[in-house]
């Protein structure tokens, strides 16, 4: 598994860079999307990919199985939004966790990338919460941005960031 990132990157200009480093593809192939909307790409059906962008920061991960990632940049928001966007059992973790916005960010992101990993989106999965088994979760954090991998392997330990973040 592949984990880059970028700043003031497009998610396909990512791709792109990032296919070229860890296949050798030196044209972006044609992409295609699942009727629910999940990217792939219909030449290289081996090739399993995801992305995610958030204000000024991108994310793309590639893998030979399926994979989500999710980027947040952090922002305080409504003082409801944890209680209402996490099932009772994350938010207790989101309390253990300090219940402060690192905290939400870290627990959303990993909702995220598991519902962009199923193909099925967050629409589908909403009062669900990750499983805790049969999946690797690694979640990253920057000073001003949350994010999380969720695949069928384990996710590299860092994100290479094509620029400093």
């Amino acid at each position: 598994m592949y984990l880059y990132g970028s700043r003031n990157t497009t998610p396909q200009t990512l791709l792109g860079d990032a296919l070229a480093r860890a296949y050798g593809l030196s044209v972006l192939p044609p992409l295609a999307r699942t009727p629910l909307g999940k990217p792939y790409l219909p030449d290289y059906p081996h090739l399993h990919f995801n992305w995610s962008h958030s204000g000024q920061l991108t994310l793309c991960v590639l893998s030979d199985r399926p994979v989500g990632v999710d980027i947040e940049v952090m922002r305080p928001r409504g003082a409801s939004l944890p209680r209402y966007a996490l099932t009772p059992e994350e938010y207790a973790r989101y309390q253990a966790l300090g219940g402060d916005w690192p905290a939400f960010y870290t627990l959303w992101t990993r909702k995220e990338a598991w519902c962009k990993y199923t193909g099925e989106g967050l629409g589908r999965r909403w009062g669900e919460a990750p499983p805790q088994e049969g999946l690797y979760f690694r979640t990253y954090a920057g000073e001003t941005w949350r994010a999380a991998v969720c695949g069928e392997e384990e996710p590299p330990e860092t994100i290479c960031w094509m620029e400093a973040p």
